[in-house]
């Protein structure tokens, strides 16, 4: 139900006797002040935490109704907590989050609040201001309550109706009502609706956010023009309105200003840098204007801020190694490569103590993974399918199945595509995840026009060396195979196929015995050290007695 009593003043009182608070501060001494005050508010039921990992282990058993929270958690912060709490619904759309901190950088301050915490309150602070701030805010969300429970379910559509039934019936909170419904109905494109009751607005008063808004209405309807105008006009004034600032970007980029776009975001990220929208946002841009450098320092970024948050996991250093690996491309001297290497194997260090504790299986799996795609990127060809194997042989069975952790698949095919290695990557690709962004692009390396007909042949060619080997031709069986063994040269079925069709020819034509031992040794040594599938190593060992037979 929505509280008639719209007054926004200390005069509304909270009913502190009935609330569930919890207080999340790492200092002893500021919980037990604390609880003093709010035991004088009248609250008597007050829980503790002193982490953010405390505070969503607590969420979890618990509800509540009030969080104050210190920003300063040590490893995860308040701005996290109040992330990740919404993102997984541990709190109510109607639960109060106040952060109570003494943190006052702005950077800071400006990246907590664009999280929408229902207060921001500085300490030190009195017992006076404390109520005063929670009444305004217990005002709002009590006022808006419905708003709040529509857009926690994703019903835009009927946050809009209760949005115009609280202005028509005159609420203080009005303006911030207006602001809401025209954000939403942006989401739901009522464009033009949203265009004409801005225009009105701004023809009375130029209100920042509803330039934004109008803005964005704009833009939906694909007019970037005037999209761009209300904008620098917005920033001629506001020119550090990050909210402006990223839609300008937003709109540069769909005109194809790539430079502009760039620039223009790089402002926004500098005032307010701990957005992982903003870094993924630039990411974007950079891979469009090709600039490696600035998709590897994003991606850098992307990882740091989902360390201890509800993004944290394996995709962001996954995507961060790739973007190192990615700028190989740019690489002209071996010093080059060897900087990226120490950047690489910096990054892995830091990774197996942070990712490397939410994984379930040995972090040895990963970075070999990631090495030997970056082994793949320098050109070292049999090296990278070693180191490949190595880490990942333990997920075959003895079926010749494979049970590759999803996370792991995109980058093994990346890594067996440079390698040319075409049996393993048929193996693997129809596990990618077909909604993800990496497995997209897997999709399109692997249809590549010249690697697919690279794949064709080589097929080609090894079946008609089957063939052949079948038909006792072991002379043209080994010509084939060698001929699919140069299409992909560290493919150990390939490399079996041609130990086999040399082992074969000497033990039918002793004239041969002579001729095909070194070669026949060479191609066994480059199978030395190379974890092989259970059929593949049968294959191998069977081979091995079969030349040692053959040799005096």
């Amino acid at each position: 139900m929505i509280n008639k009593d719209h007054r926004l003043n200390s005069k509304v009182k909270i009913p502190y006797a009935k609330l569930r608070v919890l207080l999340v501060d790492p200092q002893r001494p500021f919980q037990i002040m604390m609880k003093g005050i709010l035991t004088n508010f009248g609250v008597v039921n007050v829980d503790f935490c002193d982490s953010g990992e405390a505070a969503v282990r607590q969420c979890r058993a618990k509800e509540y109704d009030l969080l104050l929270v210190e920003h300063d958690l040590g490893n995860k912060n308040g701005r996290q907590l109040l992330e990740e709490l919404r993102t997984l619904r541990l709190i109510s759309p109607v639960s109060l989050f106040v952060i109570v901190s003494a943190e006052t950088d702005r950077s800071i301050v400006l990246g907590t609040m664009e999280m929408a915490p229902d207060d921001y309150i500085i300490k030190p602070f009195s017992q006076r201001l404390l109520d005063l701030r929670l009444s305004r805010a217990w005002s709002k969300r009590n006022v808006l309550s419905d708003i709040y429970r529509c857009v926690d379910k994703d019903d835009y559509a009927q946050a809009i109706v209760h949005a115009k039934a609280l202005i028509k019936s005159k609420s203080p909170h009005a303006p911030l009502i207006i602001q809401m419904m025209a954000e939403f109905m942006c989401h739901q494109k009522q464009y033009d609706e949203v265009i004409a009751n801005l225009t009105n607005i701004l023809k009375e008063r130029q209100i920042p956010w509803a330039k934004i808004v109008l803005a964005q209405a704009h833009f939906g309807k694909g007019d970037l023009d005037t999209a761009q105008d209300l904008l620098h006009e917005l920033l001629k004034d506001n020119p550090n309105n990050v909210a402006a600032l990223d839609l300008l970007a937003k709109v540069q980029l769909e005109a194809q200003l790539i430079p502009q776009a760039k620039q223009t975001l790089a402002r926004s990220i500098d005032l307010s840098p701990y957005s992982m929208t903003r870094h993924q946002a630039m990411v974007n841009i950079a891979d469009k204007d090709n600039d490696l450098q600035l998709v590897k320092e994003s991606y850098g970024q992307l990882l740091n801020l989902s360390r201890r948050s509800v993004h944290a996991g394996t995709h962001n250093l996954l995507n961060y190694t790739r973007s190192i690996i990615d700028s190989t491309a740019n690489c002209e001297e071996a010093k080059d490569f060897n900087k990226l290497q120490n950047e690489l194997n910096t990054a892995l260090h830091r990774a197996k103590q942070e990712e490397g504790r939410n994984i379930n299986y040995h972090f040895a799996v990963i970075e070999g993974v990631i090495q030997a795609q970056f082994q793949s990127a320098k050109g070292e060809t049999l090296r990278s399918k070693k180191t490949l194997m190595s880490a990942i042989h333990s997920f075959c069975d003895e079926d010749e199945q494979w049970s590759l952790p999803s996370e792991l698949v995109a980058d093994t095919c990346i890594t067996l595509m440079n390698v040319n290695d075409f049996e393993l990557v048929d193996k693997f690709s129809d596990q990618l995840d077909p909604d993800s962004d990496i497995a997209k692009r897997v999709k399109t390396l692997i249809s590549d026009d010249t690697l697919a007909q690279q794949k064709i042949e080589f097929k080609q060619i090894t079946r008609q060396g089957i063939q052949a080997y079948s038909d006792n031709n072991n002379l043209e069986a080994l010509e084939l195979f060698s001929q699919a063994l140069r299409l992909s040269p560290v493919s150990s079925g390939a490399i079996l196929n041609v130990i086999q069709a040399q082992i074969k020819l000497m033990q039918s034509h002793k004239k041969y015995l002579k001729s095909l031992t070194t070669e026949c040794k060479d191609n066994f040594r480059l199978l030395n050290g190379m974890k092989l599938s259970n059929g593949h190593q049968k294959r191998l060992d069977k081979l091995k007695s079969e030349l040692d037979q053959l040799l005096p």
